[in-house]
């Protein structure tokens, strides 16, 4: 059977013409080529995300990328904060994290590597020295996890002993590179030391030195700045840090504060005073009466007296009446008296005045935003320029609802004074930055074609094909014709009939025209090939 088909197609290909053979081998060697890249196509790994997809620092990318290219692998590729890898390689590029110590940081312990890496001949310094680097990057790593830190460093020091003292000096210094260009809050320099003082036991927080890469003063000046200038600095940056977040949604704005201070350090008073009338708390009164009585004198005992004449003698005034009487009255009475204490805080604020500075770009978001909102059914290209009359009213609503907003945080103002002044809002041109050709159209270009390479190469190569057979078929129809082409092959050609319009359509079998047999064979040779080799086919059997 399989001989059988096999010799049909030979004679069936033999039977072909030459340029059709020439077209039949091309487009068999397509085929197999395209069956070729498609087996290739199926074959290809599949990928799949680094960890499950597990999101990634961009430092730990670029610690990844480092150790796929010191192991050799190939195939991966950077996904937004995802590594992408072939699925057949998983266990090569786990294998290479591993090994370069590249595991993301929440998967990594730097003491426990230094724990496993231990030998038994090492001395006990060298133990504790390992441990104690790998906790200081521990702690950099931990507090990079906060969100307004990019990257930190932790170096701890121990010193000597003192005399017959167990105690050893010990301190340690942080460096840490915010994110963008402001400078850390004080409260994060302070849960940083609070952090690093936990860690070591036996330290104070005054043992740890933060140093803010943004900050422009040297560290410890704050504490030997005077005390006005430094309640100013801190009231600053307390109202600038209150207003930003309450203006978080006008984008990139520049804020600055200006605080007054009253330079008085503090004032304690106390006044008395006593009432005019003074107030009675008790009050006694005694009066006494007295009253006594004696006989009058009647004579004196004895001869002597006796014996005198006889005097006159009254006798009604017989008794002496005494009477006697007191009055006494005191009293217990009290000053009034009102004591007042007053004391006056030191380095009071006085005001706060705030400078913000909005970008020229917020308000043509704001225009298109608004021209969008009103009319729904146009889109951004239909949005009119933003005039200088329309520029003016956004300012205004905008200062407006910016002052609305920023006010209630200032402190009190004195009774009568305008609140609004103290908040100044003013725009600034943001030019636009210097502009850098976008890799985008060719980097999609290059996808393009890496993904469909092998369409192309076969597109190309079955043009080249039809290319190949064009130029055959050509060759056949050239201009120096064979020798029996001219002769008519030996044979004796009849009379031209008389012409007789054409009809329309063609024909499979050959015509004479009467006109030139050359032209006659050209044409029909191009329109119908097989035809014109079965009639020479015919002419050269009858010859012989």
């Amino acid at each position: 059977m399989l001989q059988n088909l096999l010799d049909q197609f030979r004679n069936v290909f033999l039977a072909m013409p030459v340029p059709s053979r020439v077209i039949a081998g091309l487009l068999v060697t397509v085929i197999v080529i395209a069956l070729g890249f498609l087996v290739r196509g199926n074959s290809s790994p599949q990928t799949e995300f680094l960890l499950g997809g597990k999101l990634l620092d961009e430092k730990d990318l670029d610690a990844a990328e480092m150790a796929f290219g010191s192991a050799g692998l190939t195939g991966w590729k950077r996904e937004g904060r995802r590594m992408e890898i072939p699925s057949a390689q998983r266990s090569e590029f786990l294998a290479a994290l591993n090994a370069s110590a590249a595991l993301p940081m929440s998967l990594r312990s730097h003491i426990q590597a230094a724990i496993d890496s231990s030998t038994p001949f090492e001395s006990s310094e060298q133990r504790l020295a390992r441990v104690g680097h790998a906790k200081e990057r521990d702690l950099s790593d931990n507090i990079t996890k906060f969100s307004d830190i990019r990257s930190a460093s932790v170096t701890y020091d121990l010193g000597e002993r003192m005399g017959l003292s167990r105690g050893r000096k010990q301190s340690a210094s942080v460096v840490v590179q915010p994110e963008g260009l402001d400078p850390l809050p004080r409260a994060r320099i302070q849960m940083i030391k609070e952090m690093i003082r936990a860690s070591f036991a036996g330290m104070s927080i005054d043992d740890v030195q933060v140093t803010d890469t943004n900050a422009s003063a040297m560290p410890g000046d704050s504490e030997n700045d005077d005390p006005l200038s430094k309640k100013r600095r801190e009231e600053e940056s307390y109202y600038e840090q209150k207003i930003r977040s309450q203006l978080a949604g006008y984008g990139q704005i520049h804020v600055k504060t200006f605080a007054d201070i009253d330079p008085t350090m503090g004032i304690e008073k106390a006044s008395l005073k006593f009432d005019a009338q003074p107030t009675t708390l008790s009050e006694t009164r005694r009066k006494f009466e007295n009253e006594s009585s004696r006989p009058m004198p009647g004579g004196v005992p004895g001869t002597q007296a006796n014996a005198l004449s006889n005097r006159p003698v009254k006798i009604d005034a017989t008794t002496q009446t005494t009477k006697t009487k007191e009055d006494q009255t005191s009293s217990n009475r009290v000053a009034g008296q009102e004591y007042e204490t007053t004391r006056t805080a030191a380095l009071t604020v006085k005001r706060i005045r705030v400078s913000i500075g909005l970008p020229m770009s917020y308000y043509r978001q704001v225009h298109v935003h608004n021209f969008l909102q009103d009319n729904p059914e146009k889109t951004a290209d239909d949005v009119e320029a933003l005039g200088d009359d329309a520029l003016q009213k956004l300012r205004d609503s905008t200062k407006l609802a910016i002052q609305s907003a920023v006010t209630p945080l200032l402190p009190e103002v004195s009774a009568g004074e305008d609140r609004f002044p103290l908040v100044e809002v003013w725009d600034y041109p943001d030019l636009p930055e210097r502009t850098v050709a976008s890799s985008g159209t060719g980097q999609a270009a290059l996808t393009w074609l890496a993904d469909s390479w092998q369409s192309i190469a076969m597109l190309l190569l079955a043009v080249t094909a039809l290319l190949v057979a064009r130029g055959a078929m050509k060759s056949l129809g050239g201009d120096s014709d064979p020798a029996g082409f001219s002769e008519g092959f030996g044979l004796e050609l009849p009379a031209p009939p008389a012409p007789v319009e054409e009809a329309e359509g063609k024909h499979d079998q050959m015509e004479i025209t009467g006109g030139s047999l050359k032209s006659e064979l050209v044409d029909l040779v191009e329109d119908n090939p097989e035809v014109a080799a079965n009639v020479i086919r015919s002419w050269v059997g009858d010859a012989a």
